[in-house]
């Protein structure tokens, strides 16, 4: 009884080691992956679908998928890297509903390991949009719309 105890017990202290590692990983992803900030998008219809702040959320053909903080019309938006296997023509990075899906809003043929940050075709098929910027977003760049907002108002009431 005495070493079926221990065994018991040694494996309560390996399920918690392992559930205590778990959170360590998902939080050394988190802090360690940076969000994005999505601005700009001449196309009204589709920047208002991908301006936003963006989290790391999984991962497609060994990079960071990036979902932005708040749906859109019932949808997820999803920044996602596809590799070469489909061909050339659909290697690059994505702005989608869906990791691989049919419908996408935007299109980057760079094969960097994050999102570039400009270059991108809106739609994935037309011409390059100069004023669609994917930035790096840390905690502190919450805070720019806000300030963003504070600025215009003072314009209007000049």
């Amino acid at each position: 009884q005495v070493q079926q105890q221990q065994q018991a017990q040694q494996q309560q202290v390996a399920q918690q080691q392992q559930q205590a590692q778990q959170p360590q990983q998902v939080q050394q992803t988190a802090a360690g992956g940076s969000g994005l900030a999505v601005t700009g998008c001449q196309n009204a219809t589709v920047g208002n679908i991908v301006r936003g702040t963006y989290t790391p959320y999984s991962e497609n053909h060994s990079r960071i998928v990036y979902r932005r903080t708040e749906q859109v019309n019932n949808l997820d938006v999803l920044v996602y890297y596809w590799d070469d296997r489909d061909g050339p023509n659909f290697c690059g990075w994505w702005f989608g509903p869906k990791v691989g899906g049919d419908q996408v809003w935007a299109y980057n043929s760079d094969r960097a390991m994050s999102p570039p940050t400009t270059g991108w075709r809106v739609p994935y098929d037309g011409p390059v949009d100069t004023t669609f910027v994917v930035s790096v977003h840390n905690g502190a760049a919450g805070q720019q719309p806000a300030q963003h907002v504070a600025t215009q108002q003072q314009q209007l009431q000049q």
